[in-house]
């Protein structure tokens, strides 16, 4: 019996479990009634191991009534459902639904998704920790419902689909509902509905699915040993070509080049073909392919005048005083021990780069505007300015911090 065309049955939790939408025209009718409900959680299954866009492999559904698969490896034409993810009067619930909606949003054409609620932030903005805190665990916390592991690294392209892949599957998009209904409470208790409005806003900003190519260079892993102004500039010259290449041949970055391999391009730029043969972890049979795209993105690096080279990597000493060191520090203890007074995840809300932006008196770091500043930013600036002074003690489950006017 193929699990995949199980009947419809009811659940423990209250939902029907559906039948999975295999066609088209079941696909059509599912999102007439989502756009009828005006809201719906939503979570995808896929394979991203040998693809720039993942594959999609599933797509779970939940509303206040019923749970449901649709299949995109048999469905042809998902359009409707991606209209939907776009539509800004049909809410979509999700959990840490970056990927997902990137998904979405490569699939359905660049449509921006829009009313998106991500139960991840949500549980940051209300402090529950740690953060960003699994799906699995905000269940138990919030529903004392404890969800299998069982099925998390299976083979989602895979058909037929075993019933523990589909409950586990339906699982992911369950108790969305529920766990989103508990976070709004205490959102609105917190009066933070507006807060998790601006963050979530982010989610439709293209920027969040392409990011910009010239900053890649920035995610990269390894040593920066030897990163002077020059060869960092060659590295984001090359760190930008390998990821547009990588788009366009829907790879991923790391199977185009690894980042050691980019690195040695960088520190010892080839001079001619043959010297991509001794560059180690380069793709052997692919030489003559990246050599064009290689020279492109070394001559533009070579060619970025003195006064416009960007901030070395090279790891370098600390030319800031002991004093500059010992603010920044405090400054960013002090941003952390406010979060926690105030039931905020630190992780989400500040960095140690975000607290060090305020020691320079500008106004464009994430703690300078919006819901963030508002938290806690304009009480730093003003700590940082020396308009105020701060008195911090840790009592037993709380930390405490009172101002003082200068």
């Amino acid at each position: 019996m193929n699990p995949g065309g199980r009947k419809a049955s009811a659940h423990r939790s209250g939902l029907v479990e559906r039948e999975m939408v295999r066609t088209d025209a079941a696909l059509v009718a599912l999102c007439e009634e989502l756009r009828a409900a005006g809201r719906f959680a939503m979570d995808t299954e896929f394979f991203g191991e040998h693809t720039y866009v993942p594959r999609l492999c599933l797509v779970q559904i939940a509303t206040a009534e019923f749970v449901v698969i649709v299949d995109p490896l048999v469905c042809r034409d998902l359009s409707p459902l991606w209209e939907l993810v776009a539509d800004p009067a049909v809410e979509k619930v999700v959990h840490a639904g970056r990927e997902d909606l990137r998904l979405a949003y490569y699939n359905g054409g660049k449509r921006l998704p829009a009313s998106i609620f991500d139960t991840q932030i949500a549980a940051g903005l209300v402090g529950l920790q740690p953060y960003p805190l699994g799906y699995g665990r905000l269940v138990q916390t919030l529903l004392r419902v404890k969800l299998s592991k069982s099925e998390t690294r299976s083979d989602w392209d895979r058909r037929p689909l075993s019933n523990d892949q589909l409950r586990y599957a339906e699982d992911d998009v369950r108790y969305l509902f529920p766990v989103a209904e508990r976070l709004h409470a205490m959102l609105d208790a917190a009066k933070r509905g507006d807060w998790a409005a601006e963050e979530m806003g982010r989610y439709s900003e293209a920027t969040l699915y392409e990011p910009d190519p010239d900053a890649a260079y920035l995610r990269m892993r390894g040593s920066r040993r030897g990163f002077a102004a020059r060869p960092t500039a060659l590295l984001r010259a090359l760190a930008a070509w390998r990821e547009r290449e990588a788009a366009e041949r829907n790879m991923p970055v790391r199977v185009i080049l690894s980042d050691e391999a980019l690195a040695q391009l960088a520190l010892h730029p080839p001079r001619r073909l043959d010297d991509l043969y001794h560059i180690r972890g380069f793709p052997s049979g692919d030489e003559t392919a990246y050599w064009p795209g290689i020279t492109r993105a070394l001559a533009a690096g070579r060619a970025i005048p003195e006064a416009e080279l960007p901030e070395a990597l090279g790891e370098t000493n600390d030319e800031r005083s002991p004093e500059e060191r010992a603010r920044g520090d405090v400054l960013y203890a002090l941003g952390v021990a406010l979060c926690l007074q105030r039931d905020l995840s630190p992780e989400l809300v500040l960095s140690r780069a975000d607290s060090a932006a305020l020691l320079t008196g500008g106004d464009t770091g994430p703690l300078s505007r919006g819901w963030r500043k508002e938290a806690l930013g304009h009480e730093m600036q003003r700590f940082a300015a020396g308009d105020v002074t701060a008195a911090l003690r840790s009592l037993p489950h709380r930390m405490e911090i009172q101002f003082r006017e200068e």
